[in-house]
């Protein structure tokens, strides 16, 4: 199996275009579909904030046989109420598709899942973030990848549901609801810009290596680049790894808490 740098997996999912049908054209350039088609982290301060949207919505779509645990969408929403500006609250949905029955997914495809599933936009005062989590591997350029998760859109993430199960839950392997949250959560931290990436830095704190662009230099941190590749199953502990301080005080200085 090839494992592709972390670097490229980000800039992968990055290249995602707009596909589906177009929507008319809003007064409100930050609601509904449109709103939903930008690059990672060009949302961070509405996710933050609560200087444009009040509450947040975190709408969780899932293949058939790969339902997240209650552990993950439960760190989920703790995550967003400790470091978002909500006062009307964070709402989390969950709902079953049909498994596609693929081995692989491409960012393309992944994509067209998205259009064809997300039900739940920007609207009125509430700020929507959407998962997604299919029944197989990620694969790209006829290259298989060792990708748990990543952040596509600004406000869109996926989880790689088979590639959590074979990795979690056997012996030396992490249980399956840490190595879900873990991965969960690092996306979420791209959402809200981190690192570098929408939110910007109160103090340097970004990766120096050029495949690690994006992430915490601090190997004990979420955001750490090893959680978005094969080395989180040796960077993990018997918890949920927490941000450091210097990615709280970037997400603080963009609005958050």
């Amino acid at each position: 199996m090839k494992f592709i740098r972390n670097k490229l997996i980000l800039f992968a999912f990055l290249a995602i275009l707009f596909q589906g049908c177009e929507e008319p054209i809003r007064e409100d350039p930050f609601v509904g579909i449109g709103a939903s088609r930008w690059d990672v982290g060009k949302s961070a301060n509405f996710l933050l904030s609560d200087d444009r949207f009040t509450a947040l919505e975190l709408e969780i779509v899932y293949m058939e046989g790969f339902k997240p645990t209650s552990f993950m969408v439960s760190e989920m929403t703790d995550f967003l109420q400790e470091l978002t500006l909500k006062p009307e609250g964070i709402r989390v949905t969950e709902r079953e598709i049909p498994a596609e029955g693929e081995e692989f997914y491409t960012t393309d495809k992944i994509a067209e899942l998205e259009n064809r599933y997300r039900e739940s936009y920007n609207d009125g005062n509430t700020v929507s973030v959407f998962l997604l989590v299919v029944d197989g591997f990620y694969m790209q350029n006829e290259e298989e990848y060792f990708t748990i998760g990543a952040a596509y859109r600004n406000t869109s993430m996926v989880l790689f549901g088979r590639r959590i199960a074979e990795n979690s839950g056997g012996f030396r392997k992490p249980g399956r609801g840490n190595l879900e949250a873990t991965v969960a959560l690092h996306e979420l931290g791209h959402l809200l810009g981190l690192v570098n990436i929408g939110t910007e830095m109160v103090t340097p704190h970004e990766d120096t290596d050029q495949d690690r662009e994006f992430h915490c230099d601090n190997a004990d941190c979420l955001m750490y680049w090893a959680v978005e590749t094969s080395n989180v199953l040796n960077f993990m502990q018997n918890s949920v790894p927490e941000l450091d301080e210097n990615c709280r005080n970037d997400l603080r200085a963009n609005g958050g808490r």
